[in-house]
Order: structure tokens, then C-alpha cells, then sequence
């Protein structure tokens, strides 16, 4: 059977259209809700690529959006009042501590500026050390940093800091003072002081960047060089070469290096050191996160008289290695406590708001392979404890003693 069509008028054309031309903007707003929700899609799927491949997948996913969870339930239900910055900085500190390493810690932005500051061996102060005054609440100068600040407006050791630019200081804590101190970088800061004589005087002290040398050195009785490495931060290695070319040049017969409190410091500063130390072998193993192993060698241009190193339960990392090598290669005498055993070595990573990261990511060993952490700590060739008389440094004569015989 053939199929009839139904012949088409001008004026059923028009009809339809005109139903067309209705459709028309429907179509067009049809298709732009679809590609903006196709463009949309793209996006957050692109998005959530860069997410997982940036910050780790998944399982970091899930762990960004329960710290989101928490920070809403605390912004819908909590009635007190919340400081923002105060809790972003509580939740990345709680992160990096709950590794439960204690070398590894997180810093504020304020925290990393001073962390970088100490690490060049400066920061901002006026050049005084002080410590609590017990009977009125202030704070007693015990040290003047020489050419200071401090010591241009005549302040000395003695003198008692009752205020700072008007703020009383009795009450608050030693940190709290310091960073009264710091947090007027490139000021002038007035200090309320009482003097040695009761006297009470304001004195005006400008707060800069001090820098101060992490290396002491003096010659003791029977030509025996005393070096005093404080850390090994910026500059320490060639202060320390500085300061053995000298007692050496002046007539030195030994050395002695003390350590003792030594926090550590940089990997370059302590190879400098050993390197011009130590004959030519290994000076130092870095091992990654892979077990790959990384070795320092050090040149055959070395110092030859008999040497002591001064360690104690506050001698630190790098301190301790300086110890271990020396002894491992049968350069030095070590005297005192036993160490802290720190055979791990941190980095530090900056974060997009100025605050940062200082994480493990390497483990060191002696150049014998030995790990001071695993060890325990380095113990002393000769066990000294301090004494009762802080007149006599029992210590550091055991360590001249072990030079000399």
C-alpha cells in the first residue's frame, strides 16, 4: 500500500515556524545550562586530578576534608570565640607531631623568620643575655654582647629590666620577654631599668640584628688551644679553622674542643670542620628514605697533635658526630656525659603562607656506620659528671689531663 501524503499550505509553513522561532531561545539556554555544566564537570574533574596528584590521593583527600568537618563544627556550635590562625597552626603542628619524632616540628611564619635568623647565627635583640630576677618580677642582665647595642646605652651586667616601652615584665616568662625584645626589630625600645645601686633610670636601647660568633677559643697553662664550638650554624666551620690556625700558630701543643650544649647545626659546617681536621677517608654517611647511601670524603690535609672533645647530655647531632669521627679515627680523647643520640637529619620546607616544616628525612652515620641514634648517644672514653663546685670545671681538666698523658 502507498503512503498519502498531506499536502503542505503557505499557511501551515507559517505555523510551523513560528512554533520553531517560540522553541529558539529554549534551545539556546538548553545548551548553554548543558556546556556550563559540562565545562562545570571539567573543571572539577580536572581540579580533583591536580588534588590527587599534588597532595596525594585519596586517603589525603579524606584527611582534608575531616579537618574541614572539624573546623565547621567548631565555627556552627562552639560559644566562644575562635581565633582562625590560632587553629590552622594547632591542627599543622598536631600533624607534624603526631609522627612522634621529636627533631621533627612545624613553624609559624613568625617561628621560621627567627629560625632563619638563628640558623645565620644572628638575631634581633640589643645584645643582652638575661635571666628571671626572683625577688620583683624583672629580668637580670647577666651578659653585654661587646660593640652592642646594650652596651652603647651603658647597660651592664647588674642592671634589671622592670619594663619594656612601657609594658611590665613582672609575670611573664622569659620567652615572652624576649619577644617583647624582637617584635621591635629596627626600633627604639625604652626600658625601665634598676641599677646594681637601687637606682631606678629609663634608658633608650636600639633593637637590631646582632650577629655572634659561635666560636670561643683562649690558650690554656702547657700550651694546650681550648676551642668552644657553640653550634654549627652559618660561619661555624670556618671560625673553628680560624681559631685552631691560630692557637696552632701561637704555639699550641693540643687542643681541646668543647661541645658541651651543643645543639647541632649544619651538615656543611661540621664537613668543613672534619675536612680540614681529619686525614683523608670518609667523613660522613647520609642515608635516604630508600637506604641509598651518600658518602663524604675528606682530602689528606689534616691537623696531627693530640686532641679531647668535651661532650654531655646536651651535646646534639652534628656536635655528636664531630665527636664520633674524631674518635673513630683515633684523633681525639672524648671526656664528659654520655650523649643525646641524635643520628637523624632534618629538613625544612617552606609552606605557601611563610610558615614552614623541619622533618627527618635522612638518617647519618659514623664514618664506621654507626648510628648514634640507635646507639643511644656517644659515651664518653672518660665519664666526668660536672661536680659540686661550679668554680672548677672537673670536665674540662679531665679533657686538658687527657691531651698531656
Amino acid at each position: 500500500m502507498e503512503e498519502q501524503n498531506t499536502p503542505q499550505t503557505p499557511h501551515t509553513k507559517r505555523k510551523k515556524a513560528r512554533r520553531r522561532a517560540d522553541f529558539a531561545p529554549i534551545r539556546s539556554a538548553l545548551t548553554t545550562i548543558i556546556a556550563c555544566v559540562l565545562c562545570v564537570a571539567i573543571t572539577v574533574g580536572v581540579m580533583s586530578l591536580m588534588f590527587f596528584s599534588r597532595f596525594g590521593g585519596v586517603a589525603n583527600y579524606k584527611m582534608a576534608r575531616k579537618l574541614m568537618e572539624v573546623k565547621e563544627v567548631i565555627d556552627q556550635n562552639y560559644i566562644g570565640e575562635s581565633d582562625p590562625t590560632a587553629i590552622e597552626n594547632g591542627a599543622a603542628a598536631a600533624m607534624v607531631s603526631a609522627l612522634g619524632d621529636q627533631w621533627s616540628y612545624y613553624m609559624t611564619p613568625e617561628e621560621y623568620k627567627a629560625y632563619l635568623m638563628y640558623s645565620a647565627n644572628e638575631y634581633a635583640g640589643i645584645g643582652v643575655t638575661i635571666q628571671p630576677e626572683t625577688t620583683d618580677g624583672g629580668f637580670k642582665i647577666v651578659s653585654v654582647t661587646a660593640q652592642s647595642p646594650a652596651e652603647s646605652a651603658g647597660l651592664v651586667a647588674g642592671d634589671v629590666i622592670l619594663a619594656v616601652d612601657g609594658t611590665d615584665v613582672s609575670g611573664k616568662t622569659l620567652s615572652e620577654v624576649q619577644q617583647l625584645i624582637r617584635a621591635k626589630l629596627d626600633k627604639t625600645i625604652s626600658f625601665s631599668i634598676r641599677g646594681e645601686d637601687g637606682r631606678t633610670r629609663t634608658v633608650s636601647v636600639d633593637c637590631t640584628v646582632i650577629h655572634t660568633d659561635p666560636v670561643s677559643f683562649k690558650m690554656l697553662e702547657n700550651n694546650v688551644g681550648y676551642v668552644q664550638i657553640n653550634n654549627f650554624e652559618s660561619g661555624c666551620g670556618d671560625s673553628a679553622i680560624k681559631a685552631i690556625d691560630q692557637l696552632l700558630s701561637d704555639g699550641a701543643g693540643a687542643l681541646v674542643f668543647d661541645v658541651r650544649n651543643n645543639p647541632g647545626g649544619k651538615l656543611s659546617e661540621l664537613i668543613t670542620l672534619l675536612d680540614h681536621i681529619l686525614p683523608e677517608g670518609d667523613l660522613f654517611v647520609s642515608v635516604d628514605r630508600s637506604g641509598k647511601e651518600t658518602v663524604t670524603k675528606s682530602d689528606n690535609v689534616c691537623v696531627k697533635v693530640p686532641m679531647s672533645v668535651l661532650v654531655n647530655a646536651n651535646t646534639y647531632s652534628a656536635a655528636e658526630f664531630f665527636a664520633a669521627a674524631l674518635r673513630e679515627y683515633d684523633w681525639a680523647t672524648i671526656v664528659g656525659e654520655n650523649t643525646t643520640g641524635k643520628g637523624r637529619s632534618q629538613t625544612t620546607l617552606l609552606l605557601s603562607d611563610g610558615s614552614a616544616v623541619h622533618i627527618s628525612s635522612n638518617k647519618y652515620l659514623t664514618p664506621q656506620r654507626v648510628d648514634l641514634s640507635e646507639q643511644g648517644g656517644l659515651i664518653p672514653d672518660q665519664t666526668v659528671t660536672p661536680g659540686d663546685d661550679p668554680e672548677v670545671d672537673q670536665q674540662l681538666n679531665a679533657a686538658i689531663s687527657a691531651v698531656l698523658n
